[in-house]
């Protein structure tokens, strides 16, 4: 899961075209534990931090708490209605619900269906209110694949089990015409693609695309390389955080590597947006996942 920059722009040439590789010019929080699911609201960027206090505020120049969970393991955020906000809380193996002024109103730690989920990560919203949550999983290439997606109804607000067997589900996002659920499936180095039924529930998946064909791992990837963060950009492009390279890979609808954003933090775990678009990239990364106080940083990136 979850300071010295490279300041230059390069060029790379791949296979089939040439592919601008930048650097994160800004570093925005030079100290994070294991910083994830940055969200830009009302002004101010949102973080979790998976090995802090739970959800943190930047304001352009200070980093403060803005809610704070015990034994929680923050790993995503996602707006949601009136306001408010769902916390994705990987330790306890629940989703916590604030409201607009930050305070713990709801804890949802079973689905519809009474069952308990392990490790939720991340969300993505459709287009009627809905939201995605993925639960991870155990986190172990050799333990039975357990990783699920739930859904949680914009009616009914209880949680759905949709899909199952993810080799450690991780980042989601909508495909650009909404009609499919892209998931980072990201102990096996891959995105999966699920189609959207009416009632939000999902059909029979298929593989989006293979990181190692998008673009070549680096010198120093993980084993694993990725995926893990991951949403669709205002410009129609697709954010991948490569967990393990470094970089976040930018991909169009062909699944064409378009862009490579390169950040210090060998670990990058996620990847949004600002108030401008695209044109503001925020992006959190962990130097070292396996080892406490698990230090890391949010960046912010601009074309």
């Amino acid at each position: 899961m979850n300071i010295r920059l490279l300041p230059a722009v390069l060029l790379m040439v791949s296979t089939a075209a040439l592919i601008e590789s930048a650097s994160a010019e800004t570093v925005l929080v030079g100290a994070a534990a294991y910083p994830e699911g940055p969200l830009w609201r009302n002004g101010k960027l949102l973080y979790v931090e998976y090995a802090g206090p739970g959800v943190k505020q930047w304001d352009g120049k200070h980093s403060s708490v803005y809610w704070s969970g015990d034994h929680c393991g923050a790993s995503g955020l996602i707006d949601y209605r009136r306001d408010h906000i769902l916390v994705a809380c990987y330790d306890s193996n629940a989703v916590i619900e604030l409201d607009e002024a930050g305070r713990q109103i709801r804890t949802i730690n079973r689905d519809a269906a009474g069952k308990g989920f392990i490790g939720p990560n991340d969300f993505a919203a459709d287009r009627s209110g809905g939201i995605y949550v993925s639960a991870s999983g155990v986190y172990d290439p050799k333990a039975p694949i357990s990783g699920t997606i739930l859904y949680l109804s914009p009616t009914k607000g209880t949680l759905v089990e949709v899909a199952t067997l993810i080799h450690y589900s991780n980042g989601l996002t909508l495909s650009a015409d909404g009609k499919n659920l892209l998931v980072s499936e990201m102990l096996a180095g891959r995105i999966l693609s699920f189609p959207i039924q009416a009632d939000g529930t999902l059909g029979p998946r298929s593989v989006w695309a293979r990181l190692q064909d998008l673009a070549p791992p680096t010198a120093h990837a993980d084993a694993y390389n990725g995926p893990d963060g991951f949403k669709l950009g205002p410009d129609g492009n697709y954010y991948i955080a490569q967990n393990g390279s470094g970089r976040v890979l930018v991909v169009n609808d062909e699944k064409k590597l378009v862009r490579t954003i390169q950040v210090p933090t060998p670990y990058v775990t996620n990847v949004n947006f600002g108030a401008d678009g695209a044109a503001t990239v925020y992006i959190t990364g962990v130097f070292d996942p396996w080892k406490a106080p698990f230090p890391g940083a949010v960046y912010r990136w601009t074309p």
